[in-house]
């Protein structure tokens, strides 16, 4: 029979009883904030965003390179992550460089953020050590927690590592290759992980390390201005995703079907990646993996593509003004 309402309130769930973990920090949070309106609105339905993460241009940014200045102050930062607390979301600054010495430690913007993360509440997501015995000595009130970036370099991922990992951090990511090893899965500690639900790289990459490791001297060429760029991504064979239109071998990003029988094995937060996507890619993903399927999603991602089109044009035009300002045309 015909039913000519939408679903509402948990109905509208792909996951009920999951919560997120989300990009757009620094980048298009503005719009997730939209969108969590917007849904509530339609389907009187929340969805449960319990982070947001990313960075401005700084030194200990990794995972997706900051290369654009987006002329942040620090009070811009300070409304940025307030923004997301306001809401009831922690914001987590992406500081998972995985190299570092000991005179790192001293970037003054970094420690400025660290400073303001410590002060509001917020978190920070990392992958060396000497950071976060830094930031357990120095702020105290900062949520840790462990970047995927410590997984990738790991190479016997055992039950017993992510104990190790739970114990250390607040949250850990298991690696998005061990999303398909059952056997593992059901023995791992599920309070403190995550799984990535869109990594679109291929099964058991070979290059993964390697693509962080190119991110971080990518990084500190732009905010040094000295070096080259690595020009990783263009000998990538498979990112962007866009080189993986002709094969026929299927990356790793989970199907919703998949995301839901992990979600029955106990695990209960769920992490997106898209800090380079266009939103309209990002907000794909993001919609599929929290809006049920076959009537909710469908419903939905059409009529909100028009908020994304208009915020396209307003960040433009902010630009602008923006470059205007700094060459005194304005």
């Amino acid at each position: 029979m015909y039913e000519p309402y939408l679903p509402q309130g948990d109905a509208a769930a792909l996951m009920p009883g999951v919560s997120y973990s989300v990009p757009g920090l620094f980048l298009y949070a503005d719009l997730i904030y939209q969108c969590l309106d917007q849904v509530k609105k339609k389907f009187d339905y929340t969805i449960p965003v319990a982070y947001i993460y990313g960075s401005p241009q700084v030194r200990w940014n990794c995972g997706r390179p900051v290369l654009v200045d987006h002329g942040y102050t620090l009070a811009d930062m300070e409304a940025e992550l307030q923004g997301a607390l306001d809401r009831g979301i922690i914001p987590l600054l992406t500081f998972s460089i995985p190299v570092m010495e000991p005179e790192d430690l001293e970037d003054p913007l970094g420690n400025e953020l660290l400073a303001l993360a410590d002060r509001l509440g917020a978190g920070v997501i990392v992958s060396h050590s000497l950071l976060r015995d830094y930031i357990l000595e120095n702020y105290p009130n900062i949520e840790l927690h462990a970047s995927v970036i410590m997984a990738s370099f790991q190479e016997n991922r055992a039950p017993a590592y992510y104990e190790g990992l739970a114990r250390d951090y607040s949250r850990y990511v298991i690696h998005p290759d061990d999303n398909y090893d059952r056997d593992l899965l059901v023995q791992v500690p599920k309070d403190r992980a995550e799984i990535i639900l869109n990594e679109r790289c291929v099964y058991q990459c070979r290059q993964r390390g390697d693509h962080y490791l190119a991110n971080t001297r990518d990084q500190a060429a732009v905010l040094e201005g000295s070096g080259d760029f690595t020009g990783f991504l263009e000998r990538c064979p498979f990112v962007p995703d866009f080189k993986q239109r002709e094969t026929k071998g299927r990356n790793i990003s989970l199907t919703a079907r998949e995301a839901a029988e992990l979600a029955g094995l106990g695990f209960r937060l769920f992490k997106l990646q898209g800090r380079l996507d266009i939103p309209y890619v990002f907000f794909f993903d993001f919609l599929r993996y929290t809006l049920e399927n076959e009537v909710c999603f469908p419903a939905f991602y059409p009529a909100f593509c028009f908020s994304i089109r208009q915020h396209l044009k307003v960040k433009e035009q902010w630009r602008r003004e923006r470059t205007q300002q700094r060459e005194g045309l304005l």
